[in-house]
C-alpha cells in the first residue's frame, strides 16, 4: 500500500515538474531550429540543455504568462466596469424621460380638467342669469369695448331704481362678465363688459338669430 502511494506521488511529482517545465522545452528546441546563433549564445547545442537554463526560462515564461493573464483580467473588470457605468446612465436616463413624459401627460389632463370645470361652472352660473341681468348686459354691450357704465345710467333707461340695477352689476361682477372701473357716476361704481361677458352675449345673440 506504502508502495503504491509512493509511486503515484511520484508520478504526480514527474507530471507537474514536466508541465512546469514544457514551455521551456519548447522555446529551446525551437531556438535550436530556427536560430542557432541564439542557441550559441544560450549555451545550446544538440544535447539537452541544463536543468537550471530549463527551469529558469521556463519560470519566466510563466511569470510572463501570468502578468499577461493578470492585465488582461484588469482589462475585463475596467471594459465591465464602464459597460456597466454607461447601462446605469442609459436606464436613468431613460427612466428620468419617463417620468418627465409622465408628469406632462398628468399636468396636461388637469388642465384640461380645470378647464372643463371651469366652462360648466360658467354654464351653470349663466343659467342664473334673469332678464334685468340679461338686458344690462345686452345695454353695456351696445355701447361698445370700453365704454363703462353705472346704475343711475341704466336705470335712467330702465325706468327702475339705481340700486335695483346695482344688484344686478355686482351679480354680473362676481361672475366675471362685468369689470369694475375706477371711478364713479352719482356715487354709484362704474362697469365694463369684460371678454367673458360679451362672448356671453355674442353666443345669446348666435342663438337668437339660429331660432
Amino acid at each position: 500500500m506504502t508502495t503504491d502511494w509512493t509511486s503515484f506521488l511520484q508520478h504526480l511529482g514527474n507530471t507537474i515538474v514536466d508541465a512546469f517545465v514544457l514551455p521551456g522545452q519548447f522555446i529551446l528546441s525551437w531556438s535550436v531550429k530556427h536560430n542557432s546563433d541564439i542557441a550559441a549564445s544560450l549555451g545550446i547545442g544538440e544535447e539537452p540543455a541544463s536543468g537550471m537554463l530549463l527551469v529558469v526560462i521556463s519560470l519566466l515564461i510563466w511569470l510572463l504568462l501570468a502578468t499577461v493573464v493578470w492585465n488582461f483580467l484588469k482589462l475585463l473588470q475596467n471594459v465591465s466596469r464602464n459597460l456597466n457605468a454607461v447601462i446605469r446612465t442609459i436606464a436613468y436616463r431613460v427612466s428620468l424621460t419617463l417620468r418627465n413624459f409622465k408628469t406632462m401627460l398628468v399636468c396636461c389632463y388637469r388642465r384640461f380638467l380645470r378647464l372643463g370645470i371651469s366652462n360648466r361652472r360658467n354654464s351653470l352660473s349663466a343659467t342664473d342669469l334673469d332678464e334685468l341681468d340679461l338686458a344690462v348686459l345686452r345695454a353695456t354691450a351696445a355701447l361698445g369695448p370700453g365704454f363703462a357704465v353705472s346704475a343711475p345710467d341704466l336705470a335712467d333707461e330702465f325706468t327702475l331704481r339705481p340700486a335695483q340695477v346695482q344688484r344686478s352689476l355686482d351679480k354680473l361682477s362676481r361672475k366675471k362678465m362685468l369689470d369694475y372701473v375706477i371711478g364713479s357716476t352719482d356715487g354709484y361704481d362704474n362697469y365694463r363688459l369684460t371678454e367673458s361677458g360679451n362672448a356671453f352675449v355674442t353666443s345669446c345673440r348666435r342663438k337668437a338669430t339660429s331660432w
